[in-house]
């Protein structure tokens, strides 16, 4: 049973994973997914700021409407984001991709595998030279080189592996590229084998 002083952190991990699922689920924007909610904008966006959580009947259409069930928003044990930045490894990414449910198939190795092409896209749009201002001809590039990952995720990293960018990378931020890059390919494996 979760403490107070624990009660922000589970919020902030819910937070964390709820907007990891809606993203690659096609709601690009908080608004359009509250929208399809039929909830006021601010009231959701309150979810991912991590200031309340929702009720047990708005969790379930929102598990309904991003095709997952509670436990997966809910599962605090294997993260699946990644934090800003190529400075932290993607230790838990590695851990679930290689975890037994995982392992087996099925939705959550097919939901591990979309985060894992949704973050590699994040990383690989920001290798990319673009004014930071421009926030959705960021999310624009991230989308398209997300399509191009879940078409083909082993043929991507095939192809980024040689991209002349990486090598200005620090040996930290390639070593934790190339771990993301391995997890994607173990989770988009498991995502097809039985």
């Amino acid at each position: 049973m979760p403490t107070a002083t624990q009660t922000p952190s589970i919020r902030f991990l819910f937070a964390k994973r709820l907007k990891a699922f809606r993203v690659p689920r096609g709601f690009a924007t908080a608004r359009s997914f509250a929208n399809a909610l039929d909830i006021d904008e601010n009231r959701y966006t309150r979810y991912e700021r991590a200031e309340v959580e929702p009720d047990l009947s708005l969790l379930i259409k929102i598990c309904s409407l991003l095709t997952i069930k509670p436990n997966d928003l809910l599962d605090f044990e294997t993260d699946l984001t990644l934090s800003s930045g190529f400075s932290e490894g993607p230790t838990e990414l590695l851990r679930s991709a290689s975890d037994p449910i995982s392992r087996s198939g099925g939705r959550h190795a097919s939901v591990l595998c979309s985060a894992l092409s949704w973050r590699m896209a994040e990383l690989v749009a920001d290798l990319k030279k673009a004014d930071p201002a421009n926030r959705l001809d960021k999310v624009s590039r991230i989308s398209r080189i997300f399509s191009e990952i879940d078409a083909d995720p082993f043929a991507f990293v095939a192809g980024i592996a040689t991209d002349p960018r990486l090598a200005g990378l620090s040996p930290e931020a390639a070593t934790n590229f190339a771990d993301l890059a391995e997890a994607l390919i173990a989770s988009a494996k498991n995502a097809i084998l039985p």
